[in-house]
C-alpha cells in the first residue's frame, strides 16, 4: 500500500471534526431558558435528549441528501423540544438562531487532524473530502475549524444527492480529483459508511477506530488505527 497510494480522501464528521450537536443543544437549551426564565430547562433536555432519534429517522437522509433546507432537521428538532416542554412554537426560530451558533463553538478538529492534513499537502498528495450532509453546512463547518484550504476537492452528499456507501459518491470525487481508484486511500471513522463504501468503490480503505472496538465478522480487506498519523505511514 504504502507505494501504491497517490490520493487520500477523508470522512469530515467525527474522523477530523467532532460532532458538537450534543454540546450545542445543551448551550442552546441554557441560553434560551436565560432569555425566556419562564421556561422549564429540565423538560427541554429531556424532550431534547428523546427527540433525535425521532428526527433523524423521518428526515436525516433527506436532509444529508441536500434535499432539505439546511436548517430543517434542527428546525425540526426544536420545534418537537419546546413542545415537549410545552412551550410555544413562537420559540422555534431563537432556539435554532441560538442552536446553530452554538454549534460553531462547538465544533473543534481531533489533535492529529490538521497535522496530518498539513503533512499531506507538503508532501504533494493530493487531499480529497467525501463528507455525508448538506453542501453548505459542511463547508461552513470546515471554514469554522480553519481546514477548507487544505482540501483539493470536497464532495458532499448534498452535492450529488447520493450518500455514503454508495460508490456514486466516491467515484464522483475519483472523478473531481483525477486519480484512480486503486491508487487511493479513504479514511473514515464509520465502518459501514466509510470502509465499506471505500471498498466497493475500488479503493483501499483506513479504519479510523479511535474506540478500539472489533470489526465486523468477514470484513473485506481494510486497514485501521486509532490515530489519523498511521495514515502517514501507508502513503509514500
Amino acid at each position: 500500500m504504502t507505494e501504491s497510494i497517490r490520493a487520500v480522501f477523508f470522512d469530515l464528521d467525527d474522523t477530523l471534526v467532532g460532532d458538537g450537536a450534543v454540546d450545542a443543544a445543551l448551550l442552546a437549551i441554557g441560553e434560551l431558558a436565560a432569555r425566556h426564565p419562564d421556561l422549564d430547562t429540565d423538560a427541554m433536555r429531556t424532550a431534547n435528549a428523546t427527540v433525535w432519534s425521532g428526527c433523524w429517522a423521518s428526515q436525516g437522509e433527506q436532509w444529508m441528501r441536500g434535499e432539505l433546507k439546511d436548517d430543517a432537521l434542527t428546525r425540526e428538532v426544536w420545534r418537537r423540544t419546546l413542545s415537549g416542554a410545552g412551550a410555544g412554537g413562537e420559540l422555534v426560530d431563537e432556539a435554532v438562531e441560538l442552536h446553530l451558533e452554538a454549534e460553531r463553538r462547538t465544533f473543534a478538529l481531533f489533535e492529529d487532524s490538521r497535522d496530518v492534513l498539513v503533512e499531506l499537502r507538503r508532501r504533494g498528495i493530493p487531499i480529497g473530502l467525501i463528507t455525508n450532509g448538506p453542501s453548505a453546512f459542511q463547508r461552513e463547518k470546515l471554514r469554522t475549524v480553519g481546514i477548507d484550504g487544505l482540501f483539493d476537492v470536497v464532495v458532499a452528499s448534498g452535492d450529488i444527492g447520493v450518500l455514503k456507501p454508495d460508490a456514486e459518491i466516491f467515484r464522483h470525487a475519483l472523478d473531481r480529483a483525477g486519480v484512480l481508484s486503486a491508487a487511493s486511500l479513504h479514511v473514515g471513522d464509520s465502518f459501514a459508511a466509510d470502509v465499506m463504501g471505500a471498498v466497493g468503490a475500488g479503493l483501499s480503505a483506513f479504519w479510523l477506530n479511535r474506540e478500539r472496538i472489533a470489526a465486523p465478522p468477514n470484513a473485506p480487506r481494510h486497514v485501521e488505527g486509532d490515530s489519523l498519523r498511521t495514515v502517514l505511514e501507508l502513503v509514500g
